[in-house]
């Protein structure tokens, strides 16, 4: 049977695999996109939960400020901004006066196409910041009643009014992505971000994906966002084409908990069997480097997050995904590369009292690479980057699948997972 893997972001890449060997194709259940996207932001903005229309609450107000995601994330901002930036323009604010703030976490600061892409229309008219969480001047509110320090982007504090926009993705810790969490990591500092993904949230069981209920990622969250002084939220749900399907607004933990609760089953994906291989595309735009392939290819597919994994122990993980942009973060490579097996990475790291922003992702990937193979798939890396972390690599998916069939067997069965960094993805054998 022929299958076509999503690579990058218009691209597919075919795969031959006999009928005998494949246990199944999976993707989340989509929804029917908006028909009238203006209609939808006007009801969203107008009959918000939890808080009075966006223009009320903004009359008077000197400035705004708009925090938004950056290019690893959906673009739900090019549609959203015009309708939020409208409101505010009747709420009597100018354009001088508002500002969009770039939220990238700890990832690299956002490149000027990137911003044109976020803004559209609105590039050069609307001014734009990029934070850094660890060149930005920070504010600090104190802690969380959970310990996280709250050391958040000092201009975006200082806002007369702060609105956050993102959308909404199944996540490792948070449960759920948007939300609370544009505070706790895109506008926040690195010690703050360090502070959520410590060995201690990783793997507490309440913080995994599609968990917010007594999950401490989450709530701490919710809390940072409360002191930090966030007026309003504006969340949305894309399909893989980046057609919006879901909006919600309002107070930031109403706003957020709707949304949870209206698209949560659809991002659930059961697998009936446990395969010896797992073929996995975590999609655009999670396949464009290493640092988040290994968090929404491995570690989304196989990680402690995964509450029943359905590729069995010793299987082997075949990574599809082209990694244009490169390693990424190189905290988290570095960390991998300098110690001799996935097992001492879990045993040392795990200890580390000094924790910088992708440390928690070398203890997790090191975590899956403690039991399974895991191999890059047509990746334009060199070979060498992936062996010095306990990688193996293939020219092409393939050759990944054929030597596969080779190690384990004629008879071995496959599972292909599609958009893993959309799934929910567990076990769950059919009740006969």
């Amino acid at each position: 049977m022929e299958v076509k893997i999503p690579y990058g972001k218009n691209e597919t890449i075919s795969v031959e695999i006999a009928d005998k060997n494949l246990l199944g194709v999976y993707a989340t259940k989509e929804r029917q996109p908006i028909d009238d996207e203006k209609k939808a932001f006007a009801a969203v903005l107008q009959n918000p939960l939890g808080t009075p229309p966006l223009r009320e609450i903004a009359k008077e107000k000197k400035n705004a400020m708009i925090a938004i995601t950056d290019h690893s994330r959906p673009n739900i901002e090019v549609k959203a901004l015009p309708y939020i930036i409208e409101e505010l323009k009747a709420a009597g604010l100018q354009e001088e006066q508002i500002t969009v703030m770039i939220g990238p976490g700890s990832h690299r600061p956002a490149y000027e196409n990137e911003i044109k892409d976020k803004l559209g229309e609105l590039y050069g008219k609307i001014k734009a910041v990029c934070h850094s969480a660890f060149d930005s001047e920070m504010v600090d509110l104190g802690t969380t009643s959970f310990g996280h320090p709250v050391k958040i982007n000092k201009e975006f504090y200082e806002s007369d009014f702060k609105i956050v926009l993102g959308t909404v993705l199944p996540h490792p810790f948070a449960g759920f992505s948007g939300g609370g969490k544009m505070i706790s990591v895109g506008i926040a500092s690195g010690e703050t971000i360090s502070s959520t993904h410590r060995p201690v949230i990783i793997d507490h069981p309440q913080a995994s994906f599609g968990i917010i209920e007594n999950n401490p990622f989450y709530l701490s969250s919710l809390e940072m966002a409360e002191m930090a002084g966030v007026d309003f939220l504006v969340n949305g749900v894309m399909n893989e084409e980046e057609q919006l399907f879901y909006l919600q607004a309002g107070a930031v933990e109403k706003a957020h908990r709707d949304i949870v609760s209206s698209v949560k089953e659809m991002f659930a994906v059961n697998v009936p069997d446990k395969a010896d291989i797992l073929v996995v595309a975590s999609g655009y735009p999670k396949d464009s480097n290493l640092y988040h392939v290994s968090a929404m290819g491995i570690c989304a597919v196989a990680g402690s997050a995964v509450k029943d994994p359905c590729i069995k122990k010793g299987g082997r993980l075949i990574m599809v995904s082209p990694m244009e942009d490169g390693i990424y973060n190189h905290v988290y490579y570095d960390t991998m590369a300098q110690f001799s097996s996935p097992e001492e990475v879990v045993e040392v790291v795990g200890k580390y009292e000094d924790f910088e922003p992708g440390h928690h992702r070398a203890y997790g990937v090191a975590q899956v690479l403690s039991d399974y193979n895991v191999v890059m798939a047509e990746s334009c890396l060199e070979e060498d980057v992936f062996k010095k972390i306990h990688m193996d690599t293939a020219v092409t998916a393939q050759n990944a699948i054929d030597n596969a069939l080779i190690d384990y067997g004629d008879d071995a069965k496959i599972a292909i997972l599609l958009y893993s960094h959309r799934m929910i993805v567990k076990y769950q054998p059919e009740v006969v």
